[in-house]
């Protein structure tokens, strides 16, 4: 059988007739409609639309404004829209209520669950600093992306609202470079952290469900996080393997990554 080589020199001529498929202006394009195309979605913040009080708004439909705390900036690098926080009181919240307690016993969704991340970068690794998360009332937290002070990127439920049950990276952040972080819970079976293509899995003892506490959902706090956050969401379904990699596939190229 003869097989055809691939001519890499011929595909880089071409480039100007073909646009690549891991091209800015490619991923630009397609990055508001992949995420809208999520199962379960129940919030998406590009961070790219906001108001005169600089609120930001939620692409899903589903009208979830978050407010607005502290002096973050609205930036843009290139194609890319993030907001910029400075470590000391900056960042997104929103008031609890039924549609963010993601408890994984949703009957109406075929794969119950949840699934949340989003691109971060980080200027200060020398502190922990908390990502999307529904975790900062005592004893009434629910979920949270969390980076501990050793630069451990972690993903956090709780069935009671205080254990941590949690699964830890095998990445570990790196200053002032984007990474897309991602966290999912299966009821009973797992928790999936991703960090970037890398996935880690913890299987034990996961619970059933996840407490519905009457903590605020937050984006940069948890503790406060010194950074640059873009293309946030939350979704009320575990997201299978396939879209949680097609994802980061999809939007890298706008990150240099």
């Amino acid at each position: 059988m003869d097989l055809q080589k691939r001519n890499a020199e011929l595909v880089d001529q071409l480039k100007t007739d073909f646009v690549g498929r891991n091209e800015p202006n490619v991923a630009w394009g397609n990055a508001i409609s992949n995420f809208l195309m999520l199962p379960g979605l129940r919030g998406f913040w590009p961070l790219s639309t906001y108001d005169q009080n600089g609120d930001t708004y939620d692409l899903s439909g589903q009208g979830r404004k978050l407010s607005y705390n502290g002096n973050p900036v609205y930036q843009n690098t290139g194609l890319i829209p993030w907001l910029s926080l400075d470590g000391t009181g900056d960042y997104l919240s929103r008031a609890d209520e039924a549609s963010l307690d993601i408890t994984g016993l949703e009957t109406m969704v075929s794969i119950a669950g949840l699934t949340l991340g989003g691109w971060y970068n980080f200027t200060n690794l020398a502190r922990a600093e908390g990502g999307i998360s529904k975790w900062v009332t005592a004893a009434n937290n629910s979920y949270a992306l969390y980076k501990s002070v050793a630069n451990v990127l972690n993903f956090i439920i709780t069935n009671d609202g205080s254990t941590q049950i949690f699964v830890s990276s095998s990445v570990s952040a790196t200053a002032n470079k984007w990474l897309y972080w991602v966290g999912r819970y299966v009821p009973s079976i797992e928790l999936a952290v991703w960090v970037n293509s890398t996935k880690t899995v913890n299987t034990t003892a996961i619970p059933a469900s996840i407490f519905s506490g009457t903590s605020p959902l937050t984006i940069g706090t948890g503790p406060d996080m010194a950074g640059k956050i873009s293309l946030q969401f939350l979704c009320a379904s575990a997201l299978s393997d396939a879209v949680i990699n097609s994802l980061f596939h999809q939007t890298r190229a706008l990150f240099g990554v």
